[in-house]
């Protein structure tokens, strides 16, 4: 026997403010068993869902780990091709790498694709150490490194992981030379050109420390900065110790005075008798432009010399470009004479 249906008004009363589908039904007198939300674990007992829970969690910490290690630990099958791959347009490189490989294949069946595919994976995991497992690729397999590394350069870059690639590229044993060099080449190039005083900071640090490539590295860096900004590279090589220093200043301040002659001027004489800047004013002072047109400045500029020698053969070097600039002007060969000993025998380095 059916028990009796309870009689409910209709139409239902309207449901209170803020009260849900589900609150309203069970404040009805519906069965919770008809509207209970399903659960995914719900035809579970809870010593099964405890164990897939540890099963999964284990499963994360060993790819996790797997990821971490050298990369002849990673496998390429253990994932497949990525769409987010900064790979896609490798296609070329791999075909040019494969047909010209100078070492025999690999005895499993490993393809080039499928590294390419597994290290895509890891980039989207960790960009850095998917960089540094493509360095140890390519210095594994020399004949791919093309194809592993190049297309991971332009993406750093635009991540602004300078500091990371380089050292990495330092750090990576078997690396071949001209690999090496061009990419980190390449990669301290861009770094100059957005943030400069950190490519060059780093670049001086290396070479006070004397490492292997530091001094080349700093001159590169300063001739482009000098090229970009040439008064910033002057105020940083002003900084710079030794004869390295010295050799970047006198470089930098000439383009200075090149592009912007009158600040450079005006930045010199705020200096005083700087040593470090003698080479730069006398080949500034001594030329024709400048003579030419500014004589006074061109013979204030050459008292600024602080060693005396030098500053007695750029007198007389000016004296020379004033006579031929107009012989009849005895007064400026004069006052660029004033104090200057007799003709130097030899030119000063």
């Amino acid at each position: 026997m059916k028990p009796p249906r309870v009689a409910r008004s209709w139409p239902p009363p309207p449901m209170p403010i803020g009260e849900s589908r589900w609150q309203r039904r069970a404040r009805m007198g519906a069965s919770p068993k008809r509207w209970q939300r399903p659960t995914a674990l719900a035809g579970l007992t809870g010593l099964t869902a405890v164990a897939l829970a540890l099963l999964a969690g284990a499963a994360w910490l060993a790819w996790d780990g797997f990821l971490s290690e050298a990369p002849v630990r990673l496998h390429p099958d253990a994932v497949g091709p990525s769409n987010r791959s900064p790979w896609a347009q490798a296609a070329t490189a791999t075909a040019v790498a494969e047909a010209s490989a100078d070492r025999p294949p690999p005895t499993d069946t490993t393809t080039l694709a499928q590294w390419q595919a597994l290290l895509a994976a890891e980039w989207v995991r960790d960009a850095q150490q998917a960089w540094r497992h493509a360095l140890q690729l390519a210095a594994l397999r020399p004949a791919w490194a093309e194809a592993l590394v190049q297309p991971l350069l332009e993406p750093l870059w635009q991540r602004r992981e300078f500091e990371g690639m380089l050292n990495s590229l330092d750090q990576t044993p078997g690396l071949p030379a001209q690999w090496r060099d061009t990419w980190a080449s390449a990669t301290l190039s861009q770094w100059t050109h957005f943030a400069p005083a950190q490519a060059a900071a780093w670049a001086s640090a290396r070479a006070q420390r004397a490492m292997p490539g530091a001094a080349e590295a700093l001159v590169a860096v300063n001739d482009r900065w000098a090229h970009q900004d040439a008064r910033s590279a002057t105020m940083f090589a002003s900084t710079l110790p030794g004869i390295t220093g010295q050799a970047l200043l006198t470089e930098s301040l000439s383009r200075w005075l090149a592009l912007d002659g009158t600040a450079a001027r005006s930045w010199i004489r705020t200096q005083g008798t700087n040593g470090s800047l003698d080479a730069a004013i006398a080949l500034h002072a001594t030329q024709d432009e400048l003579a030419r047109q500014s004589p006074q400045e061109a013979i204030e500029l050459v008292r600024h010399i602080a060693d005396p020698a030098r500053r007695q053969q750029a007198q007389w070097a000016l004296a020379q470009t004033l006579r031929d600039i107009d012989p009849n002007r005895q007064d400026l060969l004069d006052q660029a004479l004033q104090g200057a000993g007799p003709t130097p025998m030899e030119p000063l380095p």
